[in-house]
């Protein structure tokens, strides 16, 4: 069953489509904030925070042709990019493994940390709907060319080709952010 008609029944209240709705999309919202957190339980936490603020404004929710998950994934960056920001006042740096430690006393690194993330998700707000959904499905959710090809309705060269594109088009918008 297509997703948009899962999110329907959902908000009609059928229990199973909501399950299946989670089930399917709850591994690539986890992966993209384990991404950006760095700390699995941190992720989870966040992760469960985006379905819990999805399943209250399920009702409100309108099918605009965009598929749900960017609805989540929406939320997710909301919520991460909060987040940056309740670290940002903790004085701290980033240790070895890249997270961020509140037991150092550099918060320059954090300030510089957040400016980057801050220009990466202003870029990929400007990217167009094909670039994003490539990014999102061979780097986020770690699909194959092939894999993301059948979804999209393209050759997994076309899919290599797309996804170079919009590696280059994201960098040269960063470049521009981070100029400005």
């Amino acid at each position: 069953m297509a997703r948009c008609g899962l999110v329907q029944r959902a908000q009609q209240g059928d229990i199973d489509a909501l399950e299946e709705l989670c089930a399917r999309e709850w591994r690539p919202i986890y992966t993209m904030l384990f991404h950006i957190v760095g700390d699995p339980t941190e992720a989870q936490d966040l992760t469960q925070e985006v379905f819990l603020r999805a399943l209250r404004s399920l009702d409100r929710y309108e099918d605009r042709g965009i598929p749900f998950r960017a609805y989540l994934m929406t939320i997710a960056r909301n919520l991460a990019r909060n987040h940056w920001r309740s670290l940002r006042w903790q004085a701290g740096g980033l240790n070895d493994a890249g997270n961020i430690s509140t037991s150092a006393d550099d918060p320059v690194n954090h300030a510089l940390l957040w400016d980057e993330l801050e220009w990466l998700q202003n870029g990929l707000d400007d990217l167009s709907a094909d670039h994003r959904q490539v990014l999102e499905l061979r780097i986020i959710e770690g699909l194959s060319a092939a894999e993301v090809g059948r979804r999209m309705g393209r050759s997994p060269d076309a899919v290599r080709q797309l996804q170079r594109r919009a590696i280059l088009t994201l960098q040269a918008l960063v470049k521009e952010g981070a100029e400005r």
